[in-house]
């Protein structure tokens, strides 16, 4: 253990040599400004890296023996890898964040389904639990609960390990409701689709059980008094705003109001906006309307959709994938939300820049949304490979950051 503790030491001195670096220090300002909708330089972020294929770099080698340590470690070794290969415009806290763990019962289902290759990457096949309004029946309210003298412990754990070198503070849970991420999981995918036409008041119930579920949540959330204040990122996205700027997780009564909510409907992105507003946003609604500022999208298509996601009131960013016409959306969105612009993960597959089609992209969505006088920023995101090779994702970010000084000097 003394061992250890003398490994971690050393490496927590590095991590908060970049933690309190300026470049850390100075990104949640210009999150807040992109997240009030100025014009700034669009922020440039890389997340969802395939770790497994990178294990061979030295710099991810975990040294410490003891489990607790270990989880810290990965925790301070990936993000200064990240520092080293693909920073961008990614910083982290300036103290450490410990997470809370939460016991959650699930809703009465389970999952069946097969799946093809094994490892990090598999492509799924759901079986259909829920075939008729009877089976309707088994989805429950779950039962979340933690444990405060488990979350005590950690706590205090970390706060000895990070004594004298970084604070440590608490960190809460996040308010993500994709229930088209789970309804195909039990219903399957084809017929979720097919009943949207075939038995809509089947779906429309089906829906209702879900996003009932997520109501629940985000009370016990409430009555737990466990939900995050201070995240810098939502879903790889920057989440630093003025709007809420309550960022102490020890204050009392912390309310959805004082914090994000983010959704989408991957499996609608093949529906009409009508659809789309049906089967999901008028329920999705009911979550977002009691917190305080939202987020909508994800990888499926929007571009055609922008209109529909106006009955939020409170929504704040819209994701823009790569499958969009960014025209189309910048032009829809007039500059009302920042549009989270998802660059192609396919540029960088082979572990070989596609230098070429990253400027053309990036080119076209910096002059579609200077056309319209919308806020944007790069998210290169979902990466299944980068074929053993972090430098393409350096190459990734020098190519975009060199496309925005074009327009930002």
């Amino acid at each position: 253990m003394s061992q250890d503790k003398e490994i971690f030491r050393e490496l927590a001195k590095e991590y908060a040599e970049f933690a309190l670096s300026e470049h850390c220090l100075g990104m949640p300002e210009r999150y807040r400004k992109l997240n009030s909708l100025e014009i700034v330089r669009p922020p440039v972020l890389v997340f969802e890296v395939p770790w497994t294929e990178l294990f061979f770099y030295e710099e991810l080698g975990l040294r410490c023996e003891d489990a607790q340590y270990r989880s810290l470690e990965w925790d301070m070794r990936s993000a200064l890898f990240q520092k080293k290969y693909f920073l961008g415009d990614y910083a982290v806290h300036p103290y450490f964040r410990v997470p809370i763990f939460l016991e959650q019962s699930g809703f009465g289902l389970t999952m069946q389904e097969e799946t093809r290759p094994s490892g990090a990457i598999q492509s799924h096949a759901y079986m259909d639990v829920l075939p008729d309004e009877e089976s309707l029946e088994q989805i429950c309210l779950p039962e979340i609960d933690f444990d405060p003298e488990d979350a005590r412990e950690d706590l205090e754990f970390c706060a000895e390990a990070f004594a004298g070198i970084l604070p440590a503070k608490k960190a809460g849970a996040s308010t993500y409701f994709p229930m088209w991420d789970y309804i195909p999981r039990f219903h399957g995918v084809e017929n979720s689709l097919i009943d949207l036409y075939d038995r809509p008041e089947f779906m429309h119930k089906m829906i209702d059980k879900f996003t009932r579920i997520f109501e629940h949540t985000l009370d016990r959330y409430e009555a737990l008094n466990v939900l995050d204040t201070d995240p810098y990122y939502l879903h790889c996205t920057p989440a630093c705003t003025y709007e809420l700027p309550m960022k102490d997780m020890d204050t009392e009564n912390i309310t959805t109001k004082n914090v994000w909510c983010r959704s989408m409907a991957q499996l609608l992105g093949a529906v009409s906006p009508e659809m789309l507003d049906e089967f999901d946003l008028q329920y999705v609604q009911r979550l977002f309307d009691r917190c305080g500022l939202s987020y909508y999208g994800c990888c499926e298509p929007l571009d055609n959709k922008i209109e529909k996601l106006r009955r939020f009131q409170n929504l704040r960013r819209v994701s823009i994938t790569t499958w969009a016409n960014v025209d189309n959306a910048a032009e829809q969105i007039q500059g009302d939300y920042v549009l989270s612009y998802k660059s192609n993960p396919a540029f960088v597959a082979s572990g070989k820049l596609d230098t070429a089609s990253v400027e053309a992209e990036t080119r076209r969505v910096l002059e579609a949304c200077r056309r319209s006088g919308t806020p944007c920023e790069f998210v290169l995101k979902d990466i299944s490979t980068v074929h053993n090779n972090a430098a393409v994702l350096t190459q990734w970010c020098d190519t975009v950051n060199r496309v925005i000084d074009e327009y930002f000097m």
